[in-house]
């Protein structure tokens, strides 16, 4: 596992035909939602999207900001050293990755059992290298440095959906949802990179492009259970990836599930914990314009994200998170939430950098 350059129309186009009141008259009101709305437990922790649904005619701006930190080559669930992806062949080895999203969202009820969404990334990411010191002539090109950094950023691919509501029974909640991913995000992200004329612009890895490519169906289910001042909810969710892009691969598909419990300690706080569980499968196809051999040493490989095979894998997080209602002041009924995610386990396909923690902090406003 990005500042924001869209604004609320762009997704809003999407609901065109519904007059929005302004956030300043009634985002502190929340009039459109259920009593229980109204309780700072009634919202999944803030990493967890699509988790509640809104009334005929309610709406909600948002904004999310996430960090995730990867550090440490992995094999399979074997944390490794550099000198370790040398020995299976790779001239360089990623050492860390660091990854910043901005999401802006917007959803919107055009009845009870329908809550259209339209969400807008962000991401900024930036992956740290390490040479093989053997391979002499690629650190010589490299400016005589065994290390090097790439970045990348931009606007990320456009997601679009909708929840449909399945049971809306006393404390039981039941809703499914469907989304789709639009490919309007770069693929074509370029840096410098040491090679063949020493160091020049060249295509970037999948892991360090901000979009797939590729139209996506994201498909959930998600079930929420409320009592007094508790609230235990699960999400299953997929990414279905479908074709392949322009550069001649396609994202390996991926499958989750999500479960929390929410206890309220005042009317305006509530604390979460909770276990994750992801899915990812390798990358498919050759990711063209990619080095893959050295010309220097065709012998061996170039670095482990080049190659489908390193993609993917599994991993189950713990949860810890907070939700805060405010009860007063200029953002009276407005939602500020933060949530910690750390790995109890994980499982990589081929050679890849581990996870160390996601940290998501947000707002919401319902009106």
């Amino acid at each position: 596992m990005k500042s924001l350059i869209v604004s609320t129309s762009l997704v809003s186009a999407a609901f065109a035909g519904s007059a929005a009141p302004t956030i300043t008259e009634s985002c502190d009101h929340d009039h459109h939602q259920h009593h229980d709305h109204f309780r700072p437990d009634s919202h999944a922790p803030i990493s967890i999207m699509g988790d509640h649904m809104h009334e005929a005619g309610g709406w909600m701006v948002s904004y999310r900001y996430m960090f995730m930190e990867m550090d440490g080559m992995y094999q399979g669930s074997n944390a490794i050293s550099p000198a370790e992806v040398y020995n299976a062949g790779y001239v360089v080895s990623p050492t860390r990755m660091k990854m910043d999203m901005h999401m802006l969202g917007l959803m919107y009820a055009p009845s009870d059992k329908v809550t259209l969404m339209a969400m807008m990334p962000y991401t900024t990411m930036e992956m740290d290298h390490r040479i093989d010191p053997r391979a002499g002539m690629l650190v010589m090109l490299n400016g005589g440095s065994s290390t090097f950094t790439t970045k990348s950023s931009g606007i990320g691919d456009l997601k679009l959906g909708a929840l449909f509501r399945i049971l809306d029974n006393g404390p039981n909640h039941l809703h499914g949802g469907l989304s789709f991913s639009l490919p309007t995000a770069s693929i074509g992200e370029k840096d410098l990179v040491p090679g063949p004329g020493g160091l020049l612009p060249r295509q970037l890895p999948a892991s360090m492009q901000v979009g797939s490519g590729t139209f996506d169906v994201l498909p959930s289910l998600t079930y929420v259970y409320t009592a007094d001042r508790w609230t235990a909810g699960a999400q299953a969710h997929a990414t279905l990836r479908t074709g392949t892009n322009h550069h001649d691969y396609r994202l390996g598909n991926r499958f989750g599930i999500d479960s929390w419990f929410s206890y309220s300690l005042a009317s305006w706080m509530s604390l979460s914990g909770g276990v994750s569980y992801l899915w990812e499968d390798e990358l498919a196809g050759l990711q063209s314009d990619v080095m893959l051999r050295p010309p220097f040493a065709p012998a061996r490989l170039t670095v482990p994200t080049a190659f489908g095979t390193n993609y993917g894998g599994q991993r189950i997080e713990a949860l810890i998170g907070a939700n805060f209602l405010l009860p007063s002041g200029p953002l009276e009924g407005q939602r500020l939430a933060a949530d910690l995610r750390v790995p109890l386990w994980q499982d990589r396909n081929g050679y890849g950098l581990g996870t160390d923690y996601t940290f998501t902090i947000g707002w919401q406003c319902s009106f």
